[in-house]
């Protein structure tokens, strides 16, 4: 009678109760601009939406009226110049999260994640949902673990801790579904036990309005320009793309925004300081390095489904990447090359190619613009939303 009860309580589709749990800052972050995009481009008519950040309040710049904070501002302050580290801080605001929550509500969780968060939610009878922005660790590390030996080099100390990867794995079966953006997330989750009942699969997205200047323009007639968007660690292949454009020897440009890491500044630093090279350390206007390119080239190792592609494509640039890094968009040779990102011999020529054929470059391109169409968010958020009510309803029929 219990359970007939909650099920009778549990929203039905189109009157959706959405809360999506945030640990860290809401800034300019990546994975908080995917959250973002995600609760924005859900229909506003069928979802009430609420956004908890748990241990920081979010920038001016990015708040919602959806945004629920966990503490009123001034006490927010005081805890910040008390100290109060965020943990604290999280453990009292999931508290007065918790509290918020109906029967069916649906929790949609982002990382870091929490075993006992996850728990205290379903005691709620809530049904919990994670989002998985990365393959689980196994796999992970086995990428990660090749990317290095590559060099010679170790995985650095600390990482993938055994209690740490056993905790990410119980935190995930705990969970009632996992999103997962792409084909190797949706295998790593079954590689740890997660069935396919309870994986949601889809892809990220990326914004037409915030790529304005770079979408639809004529690129000139010029030596090619190489683009690589990210972090420049060795995770994202940074070494190996580096190797590879050495190796072609092409005329042209390669552009590399995002932060180095110190060791490949260090290691490659007679590449970095080629004049065909240039590093433009983090950029906030990322359009505007896609508007320069003709290229985008990403051969990392390891990745949950990043939003780069979806840029870059949305700019009309044909692609160099790591099967990893395509998503769900480069499906074959139309929209962009596939390389191992443990072969520079074989991205070199990646590079040799599209840098000598002009007609190639933008007869791919335009057919990655035409691709990307099918990833703006707008039609992710739809079909996330789609993905939630479907999820109740399973969930009504197994209470």
């Amino acid at each position: 009678m219990i359970a007939q009860a909650r099920a009778a309580e549990r929203p039905r589709p189109g009157e959706l109760r959405l809360h999506a749990v945030f640990w860290n800052s809401l800034g300019a972050g990546s994975l908080a601009n995917a959250l973002m995009e995600l609760l924005d481009n859900m229909p506003g008519d069928a979802v009430e939406r609420h956004l908890w950040c748990l241990r920081q309040h979010p920038e001016p710049a990015v708040r919602r009226d959806y945004h629920c904070p966990v503490f009123p501002e001034l006490l927010y302050r005081a805890f910040c110049k008390a100290r109060v580290p965020a943990a604290v801080q999280g453990r009292i605001g999931s508290s007065a999260m918790l509290n918020a929550i109906r029967p069916g509500d649906i929790v949609y969780v982002w990382p870091d994640f929490d075993l006992s968060f996850i728990k205290r939610a379903q005691d709620r009878d809530a049904i919990v949902v994670a989002e998985r922005t990365n393959v689980m660790a196994p796999m992970g590390r086995e990428a990660l673990a090749r990317a290095y030996a590559r060099r010679g080099l170790s995985l650095p100390a600390g990482w993938f801790d055994p209690r740490e990867m056993d905790q990410e794995r119980l935190q995930m079966l705990q969970c009632d579904f996992v999103v997962a953006r792409n084909a190797f997330v949706s295998q790593s989750l079954r590689d740890v036990g997660i069935p396919d009942s309870r994986i949601i699969e889809g892809p990220y997205g990326y914004s037409p309005k915030r790529l304005a200047s770079a979408i639809g323009i004529e690129r000139p007639e010029r030596p090619p320009v190489f683009a690589f968007v990210g972090g420049g660690i060795i995770g994202k292949g940074l070494d190996v793309l580096l190797e590879a454009w050495d190796k072609a020897g092409v005329t042209g440009t390669l552009l590399l925004a995002g932060q180095l890491d110190s060791e490949l500044q260090a290691s490659y630093s007679h590449i970095l300081a080629r004049p065909d090279v240039s590093v433009l350390g983090f950029v906030r206007d990322v359009a505007s390095v896609y508007a320069a390119a003709d290229v985008f080239v990403f051969p990392s190792h390891v990745e949950g489904g990043p939003q780069v592609v979806y840029e870059a494509a949305g700019c009309g640039l044909p692609s160099i990447i790591s099967p990893m890094g395509a998503g769900h968009l480069v499906r074959h040779e139309a929209e962009g090359l596939l390389i191992d990102p443990l072969e520079v011999d074989q991205l070199a020529g990646a590079i040799a190619t599209l840098a000598e054929d002009q007609a190639l470059r933008r007869k791919m391109g335009a057919a990655a613009a035409e691709r990307a169409h099918d990833f703006t968010w707008a039609k992710v958020g739809r079909h996330l939303y789609k993905q939630f009510t479907r999820v109740i309803t399973l969930q009504g029929r197994q209470s």
